[in-house]
């Protein structure tokens, strides 16, 4: 099972910085995860959780710059969408040569916008807050990745209910074309129980939890 750092090593302040990417390497985690916005001039894509309002953000380019001669595997969420948008992302990661590892995704209300038909040699994800909407996601987009919530105790129960219950191990083999993503792990108790569940591709995990 694969362990991408949640917006990198670091939370906080450096979250999505190029200091959190270096600590996920040095710390060998097999990829990472992290958010990209336009920034606050409205054209520079950036990698940031939330909105910004200066140009203290690394920038998108430059952390791929960072990442590309490391063989980490990349997720990376859309918090904003539009063609524009898109395409200056799929420039950056084509410029970078990263396309083959690297999956953008989103939440439903950006990722019902993707080039789902056309995507050409860019690999697409959803994220799917609940296990109900695996099939109804799979089936509407045939996703290359399916990023499932894992936050609160709330939805943690949901997913163990529905691994006892409905059997997401038997969903996993349906369609094992896909891979499966759960995230955020918080603590090491998450990891060991999530490592046993068969067919789960990795997590997306803050740092340090194990």
């Amino acid at each position: 099972m694969k362990i991408f750092s949640h917006r990198g090593w670091a939370a906080g302040e450096h979250e999505n910085t190029i200091f959190a990417f270096k600590k996920s390497v040095e710390e060998g985690i097999g990829g990472v995860e992290f958010d990209v916005r336009y920034g606050a001039d409205g054209k520079t894509v950036v990698c940031a959780h939330d909105p910004v309002s200066c140009s203290t953000a690394v920038t998108l380019d430059e952390v791929l710059q960072y990442l590309e001669p490391i063989k980490l595997e990349l997720l990376i969420e859309l918090k904003e969408y539009s063609e524009e948008f898109y395409k200056d992302v799929v420039c950056l990661v084509r410029k970078h040569c990263l396309t083959n590892r690297t999956t953008i995704f989103g939440f439903p209300s950006e990722a019902k916008f993707f080039p789902w038909g056309s995507r050409q040699d860019v690999k697409l994800g959803i994220i799917a807050p609940y296990p109900q909407d695996i099939k109804r996601y799979v089936e509407m987009y045939e996703p290359n990745m399916v990023l499932m919530g894992w936050g609160n105790k709330k939805e943690r129960l949901k997913f163990k209910l529905a691994w006892s219950v409905l059997s997401l191990s038997k969903t996993f083999s349906r369609y094992s074309q896909i891979k499966f993503v759960i995230g955020v792990a918080y603590g090491s108790d998450d990891k060991k129980w999530l490592s046993r569940q068969r067919g789960l591709y990795g997590i997306t995990a803050d740092m340090p939890i194990i």
